[in-house]
Order: C-alpha cells, then structure tokens, then sequence
C-alpha cells in the first residue's frame, strides 16, 4: 500500500477544507456596496484573483500577525485601486477583514466532518498546517473543526510558510514524526505537493487540477481519502 506508512495526516486549509461562501467576489461586492460602490461579483473576484496569483507565489521570510495583515491590506489596495478609486481604502479593508473573520462566510466541502471522523476513526492523528493570519483559530473552533485536530500550524505564529522547508521541518519535530509518516493534503502544488515532497513527505493534491507531467495523486473529493487510507500499519 502506498500510503501504509502514514500515522499523521496534515490538511490545508483555504482551498482545502474551507471556501468563501458564497464566494470572495460576492463577499467583496456586498460590503463594497455598504461604501456606496455596486460592482458584478464576478468582475471582483477576477480583479481579486489577478492580485492573488502573483502575491501567492511570494514565499515571505519572518512572518508575524502583523505583517500578514499588512500583507492583506496590500492585496486589497491592489485589487480595488482601479474599481473603487474614491472608496476610504482602510475603512474598506478593515471591514473586509472582519468579515473575512466570521464563520458565516466560509463552508466546508462535501463529506468534510464525515472524512476526518472516520480517519480519526481509524487510528490516523490529524492535524491542521496552514499558511494563514491569526484569524484561522477562531475560524477552526466555529467552523467545528477544532476537535477533529490534535495540533493547528499556522504560518504566522511559526514564522514561515509553505512551502519553505523550515514550516515542515518544524511540524515533523514537534509531531515526532519522520517524513515518511506524514501525508500533507492541500490544493497548492506549489505550496503544499512541491513543499511537502521536498522534506520527504507524501502528498495528495485535492480539488486544483495538477502540474503537466506531475506523478501527484489528485481527488476531487475529500472522501476519496478512505479508499486509500485503510488505517496506520502495525508497526509490531
């Protein structure tokens, strides 16, 4: 079995196990409109996707709460400059951030709670290793999630990010695990196959389609995980 080795699981969480609901475009364009600007969600969320793809990409070095929100404000700054040029763009910011913070904006996928209780079901431990701010704690407890994760990693309290080296090095250490007994999920080849694989973790890519010439496995959902994950090997 491929993946007969594995005691601990890690998952992603944006992209993974959590989606703006009803999406980042209809978010943005009902509180923009509360500073007076109508615009299509759809022309917010490619104007907010052109942004992201390039800062995504940005692997930061001594990353703290403050400069991931600072980080963000940029981001905004950036995808509104051109669409909403009169708007106060701190207010604007302050209120997307907070409302980024609530739990009634996001959802899980399919099958999510029902997967990651039959995994731990199964004598998998599972923990939660993400780039994010310090919004995703509070975001993990009322989203309901919270008892289904032994250990939540984030970014910005570790001080770098996926897919650097120094995140998953850490992780391994502080689970007391090797890397062979780690499965990584998540959406970004970048960050989280490429990071993974790279400290000799395993990795399956959910939901985003892989890299040309990529051997990575894909699933298009989370549920497609208890097919292959059967329970952790008896090591006697």
């Amino acid at each position: 079995m491929p993946f007969s080795k594995i005691k601990w699981i890690t998952f992603d969480m944006g992209g993974t196990l959590l989606f703006a609901h009803p999406s980042v475009g209809d978010i943005y364009a009902e509180v923009l409109s509360r500073h007076g600007v109508d615009l299509a969600p759809a022309l917010l969320e490619k104007a907010f996707m052109a942004v992201w793809r390039q800062e995504v990409v940005i692997c930061c070095p001594n990353i703290t709460p403050e400069s991931e929100k600072e980080r963000w404000r940029g981001v905004i700054r950036r995808t509104f400059a051109d669409l909403a040029p009169t708007v106060d763009q701190d207010r604007l910011f302050d209120d997307l951030w907070i409302a980024f913070s609530e739990a009634a904006r996001w959802r899980l996928p399919p099958r999510t709670e029902e997967t990651l209780t039959t995994l731990q079901a199964r004598g998998y431990r599972l923990a939660v290793l993400s780039n994010w701010d310090d919004r995703l704690r509070r975001l993990v407890r009322e989203m309901g999630l919270a008892p289904y994760f032994e250990e939540i990693f984030v970014s910005c309290e570790l001080g770098f990010e996926k897919p650097d080296p120094k995140i998953f090095e850490w992780v391994a250490a502080r689970l007391q695990a090797t890397g062979e007994t780690i499965l990584h999920i998540g959406d970004s080849h970048h960050h989280d196959v490429l990071g993974a694989n790279a400290c000799g973790w395993q990795a399956i890519q959910v939901f985003t389609e892989t890299k040309p010439g990529s051997d990575c496995l894909r699933l298009d959902c989370l549920s497609q995980l208890l097919d292959l994950l059967p329970g952790p090997a008896n090591d006697s």
